[in-house]
């Protein structure tokens, strides 16, 4: 097995706790060297992660290293900047999402990639946590047939008003609003879009109140199928993701009801006789090992041993630029449907 050198852009909060902890797992992979702008706080990821070498420039970083693949986890305007440095060098990379700071720079990214044959993965994470691997089993398994209508809950207690994440400035309805969609429901939207083909029809509402935002988006596609995706920060500060549910109807009268990342109750179509589980009803009961790999049931080191596989074997990764473009434009249509009815301050 070819081993994969990787450098890595990025020593923030969530590439420590996530991006970095998953890529130690995979194996066959070697982390050459870190970057970010501090110097102190690159050479403390140097040790803590045991990379070889710290770097303040991913430019020369990734010159003189001559890396397999690159990380990057950090703002959009880094997702793509950087992004293009790779494409145009041929360079394989991960990016956090979203891949750019608007929908123009996801094109640019995404048009890049075509043009070079080279492949960039955007960190989907949803797409590749444990319980939607198991929806997408069963569903394959058992023959279930298109999805026809599908709910996804997305409540999480952030980001504020106030906040300023992602290198997102203002605090005005409108910054908030595309903070917000960038932030957290790109994540939501990117999952309900995988379940459908080509999206005609974009219905979003929106729901300013105080610190708080509530979103609805509905999404019909070009073979008339339904997702709805509900969006809120009505959560109390500290409790971070309060609920990610999803609910799920096939053609073929099968349903698939999730606990967040948790569990999931599937409803066969056959007789309940023949799926019976003793306390369970008529549902087939599956759940995450209770002591299991948390950055496994959430997706983190799924989609890094994804992207590195990608990288051995030349294969591209579900959650790719074009993915990524998709959810943009999706993102982007419901920004320009509410703007209208927004007041700019």
């Amino acid at each position: 097995m070819k081993n994969i050198n990787i450098v890595f852009i990025g020593c923030g909060d969530h590439a420590n706790n996530y991006i970095y902890p998953s890529l130690a797992n995979v194996k066959g992979t070697t982390l050459k060297a870190v970057c970010s702008l501090d110097t102190v706080e690159t050479e403390a990821n140097r040790k803590r992660h045991g990379a070889d070498h710290a770097y303040t420039d991913y430019r020369k970083m990734i010159e003189l290293e001559k890396p397999d693949a690159v990380i990057i986890v950090g703002p959009p305007q880094l997702h793509y900047e950087a992004g293009m440095y790779c494409l145009e060098r041929k360079l394989p990379f991960y990016i956090e999402k979203p891949p750019g700071v608007n929908l123009k720079q996801a094109n640019e990214l995404a048009e890049k990639s075509k043009e070079t044959d080279t492949f960039g993965q955007v960190g989907f994470m949803m797409r590749h946590s444990a319980i939607i691997k198991k929806i997408n089993e069963i569903a394959t398994r058992e023959k279930l047939g298109k999805l026809l209508y599908g709910t996804v809950k997305y409540f999480t207690s952030g980001p504020y008003r106030s906040d300023e994440i992602y290198g997102m400035p203002g605090n005005d309805d409108l910054s908030y609003l595309w903070r917000y969609l960038m932030v957290q429901a790109v994540h939501p939207i990117n999952l309900a879009s995988s379940f459908l083909g080509e999206i005609i029809n974009i219905t979003p509402n929106v729901i300013f109140s105080g610190e708080d935002i509530v979103i609805e988006i509905k999404l019909q596609d070009s073979d008339n199928r339904h997702f709805n995706v509900l969006l809120h920060t009505l959560v109390a500060p500290g409790y971070g993701n309060l609920q990610f549910e999803t609910e799920l109807f096939f053609e073929r009268r099968g349903m698939i009801f999730t606990d967040a990342f948790a569990a999931l109750d599937y409803y066969p179509p056959e007789s309940p006789a023949k799926y019976l589980e003793a306390g369970n009803g008529n549902a087939i009961h599956w759940q995450f090992a209770t002591f299991g790999n948390n950055n496994i049931k959430m997706g983190y080191e799924t989609e890094i041993a994804t992207f590195i596989e990608a990288v051995r074997f030349g294969k591209v990764p579900c959650t790719d630029l074009a993915d990524g473009l998709k959810t943009m434009q999706i993102l982007t249509d419901v920004f320009d449907k509410i703007k209208p009815g927004v007041k700019e301050k």
